[in-house]
């Protein structure tokens, strides 16, 4: 039996409403899913996907619907619900009650499966204008048809709906759902869907029939013989006939169940053995699994252990690989500084030379300079691979930047009969590292102009787009083969791999460059054709997005001991000859040469060749002392008293960096000025020795010169702050003397007034007959006497001076303070003591003197004539806390971080020296305290200085000389 296809027009896109399928066909869809989910969540599902055809309209079974519209409607319901069976399970409740009304109970009681097979494909053009079944068998209890649709399915959502609405069928019987199998799919790319079906029938109920039929017959049979009522035999027989054939069907019915149910038992047993079987099966291949997981989770522990063992060695490994650069770089760098040196000295008069020797200087001089260009990118290199590398960004513009660096190489190309060009206009700034990108574009020239014949080209040129700035750098060289651009960027790789290598090289440089540029996150590219010239272009990014926080630069604190420094004498020393013909000695020594008055410097260098030589350049002007560690540069420098120290800094038993720690933290030395020779010039070693306390960092190699220049330059710092300190201190004195002046004015004036009558007394001349006269005058005196002792008490109180610290009460040094700015305190100034520290601290009252007068001063002019100022004292722990406190104007936030920085006033032009605040702070640190201000505009500002309780001095004073020498000289520093 054959279904004709319909002749539809298809177009491209059908409209939702297209007459193709009928909703009756897909209604169950919708019922399933009302069923299954709710008529609520129903309309809000289809709210939500806004379907251009309302729920009513697909509830009317007249109507028809496209049969994209009903897949798109079908993947809706499907997704909704979250059930890979849904559309099976969706045509199985095609058969039910719900979904066929009336009709289900029509077909139960008078219809077969196979009939209605045989009516919904007859039917199927009624319901489906798209598509069209033809069966191949229909016959008792199998079925196989095929479907043939015009318009191409999507998707296999209809095929699954289609296969459970065929299933649904036995089930109008009580019967298990039939079973199809599909054996080729439209969908899937198959001619038509094939479909076999095989179900099982309802068993015959004849039994009522037949013996409600028989029974009827008996009646009317007993009737005729006269043996009762022919209505009530009939009816009588006829129930009893209908009875007995019932029972007969059910014990048929129930034999058969018997049957079934005796097979399903025995199929049970052979699947239950099955189960063991395949249970003992399973069981075995667990445990011979879970044998293979515990063997194989012991040899991956054991790999992992052995992994982090080599990452520990690989670690280890990459840490004296990396301290292993850092040492060679340090004995490199100390023979080309003493060779370096040694012809700096030797250019400096070249008259005096023959030319030959002038000569073979300049290429000594050259060859020097490129061994050290090699050391510093094999230290770049190494940085690389350590992870150590440390950006500082700043904003670049690269067209001037680059117009500052090609002036070199134009000299250059000049002689070499080159043109070398900058081609572009001013660009958008690039936040980069200006050393490492420098280093970058000197590499690309440099290479540039190597490969580059005489009479060629050179042109850097720049353009930027809105991202990215570019750099490409242009030659007419000799150019690369293909195979070398592959490796041009890799580490130690070659692009002249000849045997005769015409030029030299590392092979470190393109690698650097790259990697560095990588850092930046930028990059490079390269082109070049044989025998024309090659073009490197440089990427830059523009803004700041780039920016790797994890890779700026940042001050370092951390001034551990390198203990794994080797030690002094480790290496062998080639002594050279002095000026005299003797050898320089080993062992360190002290140079006098110069003036007795000439300043005096500590060398501490523990190579004896390089300290010699710092020693003679240093010896015609200045007191050379010499130390050979840190250890002994400490303890010469405490004794010594040098006014300068020039220190390396890898040195044994105590680094350059320790001994600058040591010598902050003695009074003796804490402002002695330190200049530091390291052969590590990256810039994080430079900003660790700044940020130590180092006044200048000077790398090597380095001219003699240039010590010489720095050198001098500090020392002159020095001065000009020993001076500043003066005048501060004699600022200080002024304003006590005009103090004194002022308070002793008055009672001076009341004593030399009382003398004159007390003169006429004593004399015996007319007084007027007064005689309580005379004694009146000498209370006067007295009184006037002793207003004078008690001033200069207190004067000399705030003056006292101690070698060794001694305890010192707060409230009096504060009385004695207030006493000697009392002539300075306006009449509308209110100044309030509250001391609550009744315990002494150590230290010396001379110098925190000058910290409260410095302090009390500034209050006091900070209030004007009118205000409050008030001063208090406490305890906290171990620490004593002065706090001064005024009403006065404030101190603008901008000005708060410079307070103490040397010569920063907020006061105007020529009113101060800048240095009280500077000098109070050096004062607090060196008793070990601590001194911090806070202020707002208009609304005062409060100082808290905090001294330790304990004599923080007494191993610092206990170091310096007894006598006077070593007094006047601590107390000139402190004040």
């Amino acid at each position: 039996m054959s279904g004709r296809l319909p002749a539809v027009k298809v177009q491209e896109v059908s409209p939702d409403n297209a007459p193709e399928v009928s909703v009756r066909a897909t209604s169950t869809l919708l019922l399933y899913f009302e069923h299954r989910y709710g008529a609520e969540r129903l309309a809000r599902l289809w709210r939500e996907h806004g379907f251009s055809l309302g729920l009513d309209y697909m509830r009317t079974p007249t109507n028809y619907v496209s049969l994209h519209f009903l897949e798109r409607v079908a993947a809706a319901l499907r997704d909704a619900s979250g059930d890979s069976k849904f559309m099976r399970e969706a045509g199985l409740f095609t058969a039910s009650p719900q979904a066929l009304g009336f009709v289900f109970y029509m077909l139960r009681a008078f219809g077969s499966p196979k009939a209605c097979y045989k009516q919904t494909i007859d039917f199927s053009p009624s319901y489906n204008r798209v598509g069209a079944f033809t069966v191949d068998l229909l016959e008792h209890k199998r079925l196989k048809l095929s479907y043939r649709s015009s318009i191409p399915e999507r998707s296999r959502n209809i095929c699954e709906l289609r296969m459970g609405q065929f299933a649904s069928f036995p089930t109008i019987w009580g019967l298990a759902p039939a079973d199809v199998r599909e054996t080729e799919c439209q969908v899937q790319g198959g001619e038509a869907c094939r479909y076999h079906l095989t179900w099982t029938d309802p068993p015959t109920m004849w039994g009522h029939y037949l013996g409600l039929l028989l029974g009827m017959v008996s009646g009317l049979l007993a009737t005729h013989l006269g043996w009762g009522d022919a209505l009530f035999s009939v009816t009588a027989l006829g129930v009893g006939g209908f009875a007995l054939g019932g029972w007969l069907d059910r014990r048929r019915e129930l034999q058969r169940k018997d049957e079934l149910l005796s097979a399903q038992a025995q199929a049970n047993l052979g699947s239950l053995r099955e189960l063991q079987q395949r249970y003992d099966e399973v069981f075995g291949s667990n445990v011979a699994l879970e044998d293979r997981v515990a063997a194989r989770t012991r040899e991956l522990s054991e790999a992992n252990t052995k992994l982090e063992v080599a990452l520990v060695k690989q670690r280890e490994q990459d840490r004296l690989k990396t301290e292993f650069f850092d040492n060679v770089s340090h004995e490199l760098r100390t023979p080309l500084t003493l060779i370096l040196l040694s012809l700096d000295a030797l250019q400096k008069e070249p008259e005096s030379l023959p030319a030959v020797v002038r000569q073979h200087l300049t290429t000594l001089d050259r060859s020097t300079q490129r061994l050290l260009r090699l050391i510093d990118n094999l230290l770049n290199l190494a940085q690389l691979e350590a992870g150590k590398v440390r950006l500082r960004y700043q904003p670049v513009e690269l067209h001037a930047f680059l117009t500052s660096q090609l002036l070199p190489f134009r000299t250059v190309a000049e002689k070499q009969g080159l043109m070398l060009t900058l081609e572009g206009a001013p660009l958008s700034p690039v936040h980069v590292d200006v050393e490492r990108i420098e280093g970058v574009f000197h590499n690309l020239v440099s290479n540039a102009l190597k490969f580059t014949p005489a009479g060629g080209s050179i042109a850097v040129r720049l353009r930027e787009d809105a991202t990215d700035v570019h750099v490409e750098v242009v030659d007419t060289g000799q150019g690369m083969a293909p195979a070398d651009l592959a490796v041009i960027f890799d580490r130690f790789a070659q692009a002249d791999t000849s045997g005769t290598r015409r030029f030299g090289g590392s092979g470190i440089g393109l690698a650097l460059v790259k990697e560095t540029l990588e850092l930046h996150a930028g990059g490079i590219e390269v082109s070049s054709t044989p025998g024309q010239g090659s073009s490197f272009r440089v990427r830059l990014p523009k803004g700041t997005v780039h920016l790797r926080e994890e890779l700026r630069d940042r001050k370092l604190t951390d001034t551990t001991p390198r203990s794994e420094r080797r030690s002094s004498g480790r290496f062998a020393t080639v002594l050279s000859a002095t000026a005299s013909g003797a050898q320089r000695p080993t062992e360190p020594q002290d140079h006098s040469r110069a003036d007795a008055k000439a300043p005096r410097i500590l060398v501490v260098e523990d190579d004896a060749e390089i300290r010699a030589f710092i020693a003679d350049i240093l010896a015609p002007s200045y007191r050379v002392l010499e130390a050979t560690n840190g250890e002994e540069g400490v303890r010469r420098a405490l004794e010594d008293r040098p006014d300068l120290v020039v220190s390396d800094v890898m040195m044994p038993v105590l680094s350059g960096l320790n001994l600058l720690v040591q010598l902050r933290s003695h009074a003796q030395t804490v402002d002695l000025p330190v200049i530091l020779l390291t052969a590590r010039q990256e810039v994080s070693a430079k900003v660790e020795a700044l940020g130590a306390g180092a006044n200048d960092y000077l790398g090597k190699p380095f001219s003699p010169r240039e010590l010489l220049a720095r050198v001098e330059t500090q020392l002159r710092l020095r001065e000009a702050a020993v001076r500043a300190a003066e005048n501060e201190r004699l600022a200080a004195i002024g304003l006590l003397t005009s103090g004194f002046a002022h308070e002793v004015r008055n009672p001076l004036n009341g004593l030399m007034n009382a003398l004159m009558p007390l003169k006429d007394v004593l004399q015996g001349r007319d007084t007027g007959g007064d005689p309580t006269l005379g004694p009146a005058m000498l209370e006067v005196m007295e009184e006037c006497g002793q207003r004078i002792r008690h001033l200069a008490e207190s004067l000399l109180s705030f003056v006292r001076t101690a070698e060794k610290p001694v305890a010192v009460r707060l409230d009096q040094a504060l009385d004695s303070t207030l006493n000697v700015l009392g002539w300075r305190i306006p009449s509308g100034v209110v100044v309030e003591r509250s001391y609550h520290c009744t315990d002494p601290i150590w230290g010396d009252p001379g110098t925190l003197n000058q910290v409260w007068l410095n302090l009390l001063d500034n209050a006091l002019r900070a209030v004007g004539d009118t205000g409050r100022v008030r001063v208090e004292t406490s305890q906290e722990d171990h620490e004593a806390l002065v706090t001064i406190v005024d009403s006065g104007v404030g101190i603008r936030p901008e000005d708060l971080e410079r307070l103490f920085q040397p010569f920063f006033s907020t006061r105007a032009a020529g009113e101060g020296t800048g240095l009280g605040l500077a000098l109070s702070r050096r004062i607090v640190l060196q008793h070990g305290g601590r001194i911090g201000i806070t202020s707002q505009m208009g609304q005062g500002t409060r100082v808290e200085v905090r001294l330790p309780m304990r004599p923080a001095l007494s191993d610092a004073l206990s170091s310096t000389p007894t006598g006077g020498a070593g007094r006047g000289r601590w107390t000139r520093r402190m004040g």
